[in-house]
Order: structure tokens, then C-alpha cells, then sequence
């Protein structure tokens, strides 16, 4: 019995499926298998399958009609032999040791859901360094995935009765994290990026924006009304509203939302981590911004202090507040 089973969902994925699949087969960990799935793809994908499963036997290929990718997890879920399962996509290369290095994470910690740094390749650039302990990705999960979904690996345990909810499109891996959260599942990450994440203008996640956002929302709150503390309780639906990442804030929602964050970093203090990030993508995504501002940011700063990778946006965001909101918007047209 394999210990690993990768779960590959795929359709019409030929452009980038074999440098996934390469990347899959050179891994150091050699102990796992792959439950690829062609979705009903209409292009090479099931030929591209084929052919590597038949270099590579540990690749079971499955193909049907499309049922969408919810169906298509929970299948391979089902399918799927090993202890572990670890995600990846058809248009992602993950690194040789990526499995090695999780595996490492989970004996060393204990952990029931391990994630990684991501690099950003194609239409975007850069590196998405996730939080790597429990308490910063639970408290992260109060705004958005706190994982990179390509990356996770987690005990197949935990699925095999209830695995993704098929209500929660496009937000199914959101949805999964914060239902595990609230079961009491341990959480970690390596921080090292062990995956290349493709980004193009056909991924779900740029199409659908205004459903995955409706998704996402119910979520959070539905996830806040567990996670926050008691004292907190009160606000929770206030927050889950304004800690939507693409919610545009006014400077005095902003106050309200640094002032829960400093009363939840006192009452969770491990949650400090995630907060430290959280009230700078707040400051960012607020309009009207001036000096009047520095006060309250410098005085959220001094307790949440904000971590090394996040200083270029502070940087810009004092700019922005010493020259105005709308000065800032003329000099950034000018660019």
C-alpha cells in the first residue's frame, strides 16, 4: 500500500500536465501513487495521462464525464490507498523533495494538515509565504485560506467519511480547512516554497470571482462565530463582513477592525502572527487614507509588529497616508 496518494484533478489541462507530471514522478519520496482524474476533457489531457502511467505505474488514471473538480476530489479521495493525501493541480510543478520535507513537518509536530510556501509562476510573480503553525493558520482562516491548496498534505483519515463540501464552489478548500479547524485538527507548514503555483487568465479563481467571494463570505462568518473569543462574540458578524479581503474600507471601519484586532491579539495570543498581517492588508484596503492615520498605525504596529517580507507594503502604505490617499492615486496613474 502506497504511504502517499497524490490527488490530481484534471481537465483540458494539456498545455502544462506533463512538467506536473514529471515533477510528480521525480520526487526523492518514491513510496506514494497518483489518482489522476481527466474530468471529461476535451483536448490531449487523457493521452498525456496515459502515456506517463504507462512509464510511471504508480499513476492510476481514471476518466469520465465532467462532474467538476468537488466530484472529481472527493473520487480520488475515495480511490486513493495511501495515509496521506497530498494535492496538487495539472498546470503546477511541485519540487523534488516536497514530500520529504512534509512528511518530515507532520512526524516532527504532529500535525494532521501541513502546507508550504508557494512561488507564483506565469501571468504573476513572487512568493506566497504561508503561515507554518497552528494557531497563525487557524487565526488566518477569520480572513481567508491561510494555505496554498496545491500544497496540502493531510491524513487521509480525516476525509474519508466527509470530505469536500459540494455546496462550497470554488471555495472548497476554504470551506475544508475551517470545517477541520473546528473538528480540532493540528495544523503546520514548511516554510520553504515546495510548489510553483501557475497563475493564467483561465484558473477559476479569475472567473468566478463574484461566486467564490458569496462563498467565501458564509464561511468566515460561520467560521468566526467558532473561532473568535468569547468576548468577542458580539462583533462576529461585523468582522466576518469587514475582514473580506476584497472589501473596500472606510478610515473608520478600518479603527473598528484594528481595534478587535489588538482585543483578539490580547485574548489568542498566539493568533499575533496572522494578526501582524492581517491589520497591514486592512490599512491597504481602506480609501481616504492621510496623515491622520499614522497615529493609529504606528500605535497597532508597535504590538503586531509586522514580519520582515511585509516591509515593502509598509513602506508604501506610510506614502501613502503622509501624501494623502489622493495624491497617492495621481502619483501611482503617473507611473
Amino acid at each position: 500500500m502506497p504511504f502517499v496518494s497524490f490527488l490530481l484533478p484534471c481537465f483540458n489541462a494539456e498545455q502544462f500536465l506533463q512538467a506536473t507530471l514529471d515533477a510528480i514522478s521525480a520526487q526523492t519520496f518514491k513510496d506514494f501513487e497518483c489518482i489522476a482524474i481527466d474530468d471529461g476533457s476535451t483536448d490531449a489531457t487523457h493521452a498525456i495521462l496515459l502515456q506517463h502511467a504507462k512509464k510511471d505505474p504508480r499513476f492510476v488514471v481514471i476518466s469520465r464525464k465532467n462532474r467538476g473538480l468537488i466530484a472529481t476530489l472527493n473520487e480520488a479521495i475515495r480511490v486513493a490507498k495511501g495515509e496521506w493525501l497530498a494535492r496538487i493541480d495539472a498546470d503546477d510543478i511541485c519540487t523534488p523533495d516536497r514530500l520529504d520535507k512534509q512528511l518530515a513537518r507532520v512526524i516532527e509536530t504532529g500535525a494532521d494538515v501541513c502546507g508550504a510556501w508557494v512561488r507564483f509562476i506565469g501571468d504573476r510573480s513572487g512568493i506566497w509565504q504561508t503561515q507554518s503553525t497552528d494557531a497563525s493558520i487557524k487565526a488566518g482562516l477569520l480572513f481567508n485560506s491561510t494555505l496554498a491548496h496545491p500544497t496540502v498534505m493531510l491524513r487521509a483519515s480525516l476525509l474519508k467519511d466527509d470530505a469536500y463540501d459540494a455546496s462550497a464552489i470554488h471555495a472548497e478548500d476554504y470551506a475544508l480547512w475551517c470545517k477541520l479547524a473546528q473538528r480540532g485538527a493540528k495544523f503546520t507548514g514548511v516554510a520553504e516554497v515546495l510548489l510553483e503555483y501557475r497563475c493564467h487568465a483561465g484558473q477559476i479563481t479569475q472567473s468566478k470571482k463574484d461566486q467564490l467571494r458569496a462563498t467565501a463570505q458564509k464561511i468566515r462568518l460561520d467560521y468566526a462565530r467558532h473561532a473568535l473569543p468569547l468576548p468577542l462574540q458580539p462583533v462576529a458578524a461585523e468582522f466576518a463582513e469587514l475582514a473580506e479581503p476584497g472589501r473596500i474600507l472606510t478610515v473608520t471601519e478600518c479603527r473598528s477592525l484594528f481595534t478587535i484586532y489588538l482585543q483578539l491579539a490580547q485574548l489568542w495570543p498566539t493568533s499575533r502572527p496572522a494578526l501582524a498581517e492581517a491589520w497591514l492588508d486592512t490599512l491597504q484596503r481602506t480609501q481616504g487614507v492621510n496623515a491622520g492615520m499614522l497615529f493609529d498605525t504606528f500605535s497597532i504596529k508597535a504590538k503586531l509588529a509586522i514580519p520582515d517580507s511585509e516591509r515593502p507594503k509598509w513602506r508604501k502604505q506610510l506614502i501613502r497616508m503622509l501624501v494623502s490617499d489622493r495624491v497617492w492615486q495621481v502619483l501611482k496613474r503617473g507611473q
